[in-house]
């Protein structure tokens, strides 16, 4: 028996904080994970790192997993070769596109694909290079709108700009649980750490949030807001700015256009109006704009609880507006855009085509960052076009559990061909696959964080080889869709790389040696491209290298290729509908009962989403609960520990009550990712918990118009006291 330590990174969040792995190998080649620890050599995380990266073992030895090609037959997935699975999906697949056009095949990437630099580079090409434009991500769930604005207003989706958190003096977190769930859409190591430096050097920090969660009660001042309302604090914000505190914008527009219609749209948006609205005082909004304006380096940030309402656009678009307006972007101690150590922001200013003519045969969704929002997939499945989508294939996602309920069920029992790539069988795959492929885990890969290195706080550059040989017959998913696009069909000619390799790999085979071509190898060329470090010198130093720190004034003046849109269109245009929200708030015609509350999300430091739950190395609590305020629970009679069924008319779930005064009247917080009773793995089908998206309402009509985004905060439900026992649904 020998034991070793292997470097490597965790890639279940934007984090990807340093991993040391102790791998041992018996006298027939068999690995098994001892443990896995925080990296203390790591030159950015430097032994930090949660539970959920230091668990990774119990889902990679996990008896549950998928570890041969299945295929159902008579209603029981069947083990099958790899040989018999491809050509029998290929052949399927195939005659649906010759039959009916390659729009009948469609693709949807989960959210652990976007962590796989090998999918960024390859496998997100894979129905395209088929011909078909229906390709779904994971991002039109949580941040769509932040991909959309950054492309109307920047040119280039990608760009989000980052707290200078070693120095700025004012920082305000709004829709964010950093202490739980780290930072989205930005790459930061203990998020909570920079926070304190900040106050520490006499700062200000301020959470806004409907609940005061566990960042809040660690640090920053607190300020309660009603769910959905962001975009009408940041408006009043500006226009404190602008009309009270003299915030000049004339020396700012040499880099932008539009800032007079961003400043007329704040115009109306009075403390005092706003006020009742988002249940922030007038005076409170003055104070912080106040100190927001007077700091020597200030950042606004908001994540998921901002983009997941019903305004997330129009408030990532004021936000942006801010920075920039005051002068904070691109400064020390404001807002820096990384660069790292590759140029990533200029190849994509290079490759990065929206093309607005793209759009679903059903409303004419467009595509955001590439892709289509995934709640829009069941129409284009029930769609009466002749090239509706007939065959799904899905990387690492489950659709059905991760998104709001709508018309899945009669879509799924619909399709002609469904093919799941993943670890486990999940919902999706456990009631509509034909067949599910084995992938590898993240610790059977090497990889590199290619789509974290724009959002990188602090610059470093890391490549993780492969930690552990994959188990059984598990592959890693470029290859199956490599093999697939074969298989199934693809122009002999192409540029995208996966064509590409799959095709030299075809005549590599038969030479001697076997030396294949892998995405390492362009990763290889893009390091070299960048100059910064080389592959062979990041494989060599295995807990990854520190960059230098990111440059204030590199942004405007040297990588920006076009001047900032301070008024995009699609933005302004959707302002009308922000107007009608406000006055239907303000004038009191709300359609809730007196029964009913308002529905915000809640994370969890031991879940991420929906693939978490069945790993035997983190103890679960029993169920998700739905928090409530004591007066709510109150006036429903409902006490610690006791049943609430929630309800939005057509749907309900029943879950455990937990009482709380960190929530806002009138709110409640239940987590999502919950409700396996479905599935047949043996840890997470015996955890009692429900899916709250059951209760969220789907399609078109609750898509944020802007984006696409679906609205999964701020829906009102009904909440009653639950006595019998949970019926069958």
């Amino acid at each position: 028996m020998t034991s070793s330590i292997k470097k490597t990174y965790c890639r279940v969040c934007e984090a990807s904080c340093g991993l040391a792995v102790e791998v041992k190998e018996d006298s027939q080649g068999n690995e098994t994970i001892r443990r896995i620890k925080p990296d203390d050599e790591h030159p950015i995380s430097k032994g930090y790192a949660c539970i959920k990266g230091t668990t990774l073992g119990g889902i990679h030895h996990d008896p549950d997993r998928v570890n041969y090609p299945m295929k159902r037959i008579d209603g029981v997935f069947q083990k099958i070769t790899w040989e018999q699975a491809i050509q029998e999906i290929a052949e399927r697949a195939s005659a649906i596109k010759i039959r009916h056009g390659a729009n009948a095949l469609g693709h949807y990437s989960g959210n652990p694909s976007h962590a796989n630099f090998k999918n960024i580079l390859c496998t997100a090409d894979f129905i395209k290079i088929l011909g078909s434009r229906n390709s779904y991500a994971s991002h039109s769930i949580d941040l769509n709108n932040k991909f959309q604005v950054a492309s109307d207003m920047y040119g280039v989706d990608i760009v989000h700009p980052i707290p200078d958190f070693e120095h700025t003096q004012f920082f305000m977190c709004i829709g964010a649980n950093p202490v739980v769930s780290q930072m989205s859409v930005i790459s930061v190591i203990n998020p909570l750490e920079k926070m304190r430096s900040i106050e520490a050097r006499g700062g200000k920090v301020i959470i806004v949030d409907p609940r005061r969660s566990e960042t809040a009660s660690k640090v920053g001042e607190h300020l309660f807001i009603q769910p959905g309302t962001d975009a009408f604090l940041l408006l009043a914000m500006l226009a404190v700015l602008h009309f009270e505190l003299d915030f000049s914008t004339s020396e700012r527009d040499e880099f932008a256009d539009g800032a007079r219609e961003l400043l007329a749209a704040a115009e109306q948006w009075t403390p005092e109006r706003v006020a009742p609205i988002t249940g922030i005082a007038p005076e409170n909004i003055r104070r912080i704009a106040d100190q927001y304006h007077k700091a020597d380096g200030a950042a606004l940030y908001m994540s998921t609880g901002v983009n997941m309402g019903p305004f997330g656009s129009i408030a990532y678009w004021v936000l942006q507006g801010i920075n920039y307006l005051s002068g904070n972007l691109d400064k020390r101690g404001g807002l820096l855009i990384p660069e790292g150590v590759l140029d990533w922001l200029g190849l994509a200013q290079q490759i990065i085509v929206n093309d607005p003519d793209i759009v679903t045969a059903e409303h004419g969704w467009q595509q955001v960052a590439g892709c289509f929002p995934i709640t829009a997939l069941p129409d284009e499945i029930l769609s009466a076009q002749p090239d509706h989508i007939r065959a799904l294939f899905i990387s690492a996602g489950n659709p059905i559990h991760s998104t709001p309920h709508s018309d899945w069920p009669e879509a799924m029992e619909r399709l002609e061909l469904c093919v799941s790539v993943d670890i486990y069988i999940n919902e999706t795959a456990e009631r509509y696959a034909d067949y599910v492929l084995p992938a590898t885990d993240m610790l059977e890969r090497s990889d590199f964080p290619l789509s974290h290195l724009p959002l990188q706080s602090e610059p470093y550059a890391q490549y993780s080889a492969a930690v552990l040989r994959p188990k059984f017959e598990r592959r890693e998913e470029w290859r199956i869709f490599g093999d697939l696009l074969l298989a199934i069909g693809a122009p002999f000619v192409s540029t995208k790389p996966l064509l590409v390799l799959s095709r030299v790999n075809t005549l590599l085979k038969r030479l001697p040696g076997n030396s294949l071509l892998t995405p390492d190898h362009l990763l290889k060329l893009l390091l070299a491209l960048g100059g910064k470090a080389s592959l062979n010198q990041l494989r060599t130093t295995p807990e990854g290298i520190k960059l230098p720190p990111h440059k204030p004034g590199s942004f405007l003046k040297k990588r920006l290729k076009r001047r900032i849109n301070l008024a995009p269109s699609r933005v302004l245009d959707d302002l009308p509908r922000l107007t009608a929200y406000a006055e239907t708030l303000e004038h009191g015609r709300s359609a809730k009962s007196d029964s009913s509350l308002v529905l915000i999300g809640r994370r969890s430091r031991k879940s991420h989403n929906s693939w978490m739950h069945n790993n035997d190395e983190i103890k679960q609590p029993d169920s998700n609960y739905v928090y409530i305020h004591p007066d709510d629970a109150a006036t429903r009679q409902l006490s610690e520990g006791d049943r609430a069924k929630l309800s939005n008319g057509d749907n309900f779930i029943v879950l455990p009550v937990s009482i709380t005064t960190d929530l806002m009247k009138g709110v409640i917080a239940a987590s999502h990712g919950w409700g396996h009773q479905d599935s047949k793995n043996r840890n997470s089908s015996k955890l009692s918990g429900e899916n709250v998206n059951k209760v969220i309402p789907g399609g078109s009509a609750h898509m944020e118009p802007v984006s696409g985004q679906a609205i999964m905060l701020a829906h009102s439900v009904e909440v009653v006291k639950f006595s019998g026992a949970p019926a069958s649904r």
